[in-house]
């Protein structure tokens, strides 16, 4: 394989933190219900699996009515669940830095053959050219969910199988904790697998990765983070295209695009074509609080900014990431792009947005982990702090915490 997964990270010694610069141990115990009041009652869970990827003994699972993480068996209180968290204990911006998040080399790239896809299809084209090539034995992507609005991760290992995963999911899905189940569920042996993410998940999954935590994540050998401002609540989203006028089951595809959110019947037509800033109401709120709307922590991003349309700028962040698209290069029509200051601006503007929701300071140069106590110092007395647990739900921790 030309793709090997974290080169260089040396052997654990002791606590796998210890060897993040300027890292440190937590001093607290934090238990899923202090995640639970923090993020996920204070609705700022974006949904990205990172806590249920990190639990050791699998207490976390997904809440069937709200899609949000949710504990299903008795919580051990060893903190990961907290510390993995880019909305409460990861600071994501810091992990971000470890290994330099400036692109080593930009394309704008559409598929060399007939692929569907948002863009011109080069991700897909760029996962089924990897495949082909042997260099990764499956991806995982977010499939068909049933209607247009909603995903499921999905493990796929062929190229027709990436072919019906194709196109955009603007609803979470938990893959990153699901990443396991998926392998599992393949009858794959030792694979090696890409991992197609928003940033929160990458983030999630590269901080799994470099701190040497997750032995089931070590399949993940290469993360493409796609450009992301911002993920939908389901409902919240069904509601608001229901009340201008859009029938659900006639969506084919929904896009972001120049600004504007787009729906299509399956025959290509626009079924709507509207401001993406007036379904703000149907956004995960914890989404406002990433400044990486890029993606810096994947080893290639992916997006529609800086390149001519029916193309995508992939910029290969990592060794990995400049690997995978030499060894695609035959399934791919990339062009080098010298000039990448529309996606920098676009970054930029993303990180202002941040710095005016977020409550805590946006500080690449401080400690990774963030302790349940000076997250609690940000963010109490703020429109972002704590809520208590629904008093339905009490008796569930009374019982397993």
């Amino acid at each position: 394989m030309s793709i090997e997964r974290s080169p260089g990270v040396p052997e654990i010694e002791t606590d796998p933190r210890d060897r993040i610069a300027e890292a440190r141990e937590p001093t607290e115990k934090t238990w899923f219900r202090n995640l639970d009041e923090a993020v996920i009652e204070a609705d700022r869970c974006v949904q990205c699996g990172s806590c249920m990827a990190a639990c050791p003994s699998d207490s976390i699972g997904i809440d069937e009515e709200t899609g949000r993480p949710t504990l299903v068996r008795m919580c051990t209180g060893c903190s990961r669940c907290w510390d993995f968290c880019p909305r409460s204990g990861l600071r994501y911006e810091r992990l971000n830095g470890l290994e330099g998040s400036e692109a080593r080399s930009a394309y704008a790239v559409s598929a060399a053959g007939d692929h569907e896809g948002q863009n011109g299809g080069a991700v897909t084209a760029l996962l089924a050219g990897l495949l082909e090539a042997g260099e990764i034995d499956g991806a995982v992507v977010v499939g068909d969910g049933g209607d247009a609005l909603t995903g499921e991760p999905v493990l796929a290992t062929t190229r027709t199988e990436l072919l019906e995963s194709a196109g955009s999911s603007y609803t979470q899905t938990m893959q990153l904790g699901r990443v396991d189940e998926l392998i599992a569920d393949s009858g794959l042996d030792d694979p090696d697998i890409a991992l197609v993410g928003t940033p929160c998940v990458i983030q999630g999954a590269a901080a799994l990765d470099r701190l040497q935590y997750d032995d089931e994540l070590a399949s993940v050998t290469l993360t493409i983070s796609l450009v992301c401002t911002r993920s939908f609540a389901y409902e919240r989203l069904r509601s608001l295209l229901i009340g201008r006028g859009v029938e659900i089951d006639s969506i084919d595809s929904l896009e972001i695009d120049g600004g504007d959110l787009i729906a299509r019947d399956d025959g290509g037509a626009r079924l709507l074509t509207e401001d993406v800033e007036a379904f703000d109401a149907a956004a995960l709120r914890g989404c406002a609080e990433c400044s990486d709307a890029v993606g810096e922590a994947a080893d290639i991003s992916a997006g529609n900014v800086g390149s001519p349309d029916g193309k995508t700028t992939l910029l290969a962040r990592t060794e990995a990431g400049e690997a995978a698209i030499d060894a695609a290069t035959a399934d791919l029509d990339p062009d080098e792009l010298d000039e990448t200051a529309a996606l920098e601006g676009f970054a930029d503007w993303n990180r202002r947005q941040a710095e005016a929701s977020i409550p805590r300071d946006l500080d690449a140069d401080a400690p990774l982990s963030i302790t349940y106590t000076e997250h609690h110092d940000a963010y109490d007395g703020t429109d972002r702090a704590p809520e208590s647990l629904n008093p339905a739900r009490v008796h569930q921790y009374e019982e397993w915490c």
